[in-house]
């Protein structure tokens, strides 16, 4: 994957360093260093892809010889102590082709450095990763002093300011992933720290979890995961070809430490991260088990409302039809469907205005109908025995007849009982 890296250094005299030394080990090449009288040749350095200079337009044309503008800027510093060229190191992305890496490449040192007044000295190298893999990167050779007709004139104390340092690194980020993006690639690189990108990180998953952006969220974690490291220290070109030869440096020492932190951190954390996957999975199952459940549940519970309703409803109806049947029969609601005892018949009331007229028509007069009356009362009662004699007298009043003739008759039939007794 694509790695960020931009770092910033001075080649200074107070270390025991040459520009032309360093000139001609960055392009591989063979140069002669006028001032100390040595030569440097790095002809058979391997892995030096591409190396050129790139000036201002109103510089000479001199200065396009790599070992003369180095003599050249041998010369103009007096001090013992001078600082002699400024060197830019970037991590080139290795999903870029050659030619795509080269044109990113120009495009960043023309614009933040040639066009401020600098001449650089670039050089492409190809290294190998420790994951196996190509490790391309450059080195830019930077001059400190402003050109001034035909040589260089005193140094630019603005091109040392932090905040220059910091557009470098972002512009170097910006043109990577453009470059990756026009490309085709999903890969970025990132200027700020390991810290700050973390925290945007951190922030971002926290927003995807309260929005319930599940996928987002998981990409979030991984991030998180793969930030959650130290700075890796530098070993140094020094140190780096002691360790090639089996020797073991302090910064050797201190690079492996950090790695191994590194990877004890990045296994412990995506541990944890599969652990809450697991459980995420687990808790959705018993969510999704729970509802199906519960849809059953509320199915049997919908369809007994249902059977409830309706049999409210039909009773409801059967009540309607019930009022409107009474209303129809004149009856009340609750009122028995019985027959009275009297239906059929003719109910004369007393103050009837017709009951003289029917009577006439019907030929009766009121005793007549008054003795019919009490004749069917006295065969509906019980008869238990002999009447007494009031009722006797009551039923002669009634049928017209006078005491004395029910005394006889009575007399009579005690006369024959007793004697059927005597018989």
């Amino acid at each position: 994957m694509a790695i960020y890296h931009l770092s910033a250094k001075v080649i200074s005299r107070a270390g025991g360093r040459s520009s032309v030394a360093a000139a001609a080990y960055r392009s591989g090449g063979r140069l002669r260093d006028e001032r100390q009288d040595l030569e440097h040749d790095y002809s058979r350095k391997g892995g030096v892809l591409h190396a050129e200079i790139m000036a201002p337009q109103n510089a000479p044309e001199w200065m396009l010889n790599r070992d003369r503008l180095w003599n050249a800027v041998e010369a103009v510093e007096k001090r013992r102590d001078a600082q002699l060229a400024r060197e830019i190191e970037v991590a080139l992305p290795r999903e870029l082709d050659r030619e795509t890496r080269l044109e990113l490449l120009r495009g960043f040192v023309q614009r933040e450095f040639v066009d401020r007044g600098m001449i650089a000295d670039l050089a492409i190298h190809e290294g190998r990763a420790r994951d196996g893999g190509g490790q391309p990167h450059a080195h830019v050779m930077l001059t400190m002093r402003e050109l001034t007709g035909d040589g260089f004139g005193k140094k630019d104390r603005g091109w040392n300011a932090p905040d220059l340092l910091l557009g470098w690194r972002e512009a170097w980020a910006r043109d990577a992933n453009r470059a990756l993006e026009r490309e085709g690639y999903a890969e970025r690189i990132d200027h700020r720290s390991l810290e700050a990108q973390r925290t945007e990180v951190e922030q971002a998953l926290e927003r995807a979890q309260t929005a319930g952006q599940e996928d987002e969220a998981i990409a979030c974690e991984k991030k998180v995961i793969e930030l959650n490291r130290e700075p890796e220290p530098k070993i140094g070109p020094a140190a780096y070809a002691l360790e090639k030869r089996g020797i073991v440096t302090e910064r050797g020492e201190a690079f492996r430490a950090a790695q191994a932190r590194n990877a004890l951190r990045f296994e412990f954390g995506w541990r944890q991260f599969e652990l809450r996957l697991e459980l995420r999975e687990r808790a959705k199952a018993f969510i999704t088990g729970a509802r199906e459940r519960l849809d059953q549940l509320w199915g049997r519970v919908d369809a007994a409302m249902t059977r409830i309703r309706e049999r409210v409803m039909g009773e409801a109806e059967r009540g309607s039809h019930d009022a409107r049947r009474a209303a129809v029969l004149g009856r009340e609601i609750g009122r028995t469907d019985a027959q009275a005892p009297d239906v059929g018949r003719e109910r004369i009331t007393p103050e009837d205005p017709e009951r003289g007229r029917r009577d006439a028509v019907l030929g009766r007069d009121r005793e007549s109908a008054l003795a019919q009356r009490a004749s069917d009362q006295a065969r509906e009662a019980p008869t238990h025995g002999v009447a007494a004699p009031e009722e006797r007298d009551r039923r002669a009043a009634l049928l017209g007849r006078g005491a004395e003739g029910v005394t006889e008759r009575g007399s009579g039939r005690d006369r024959d009982r007793g004697g059927d007794r005597e018989r």
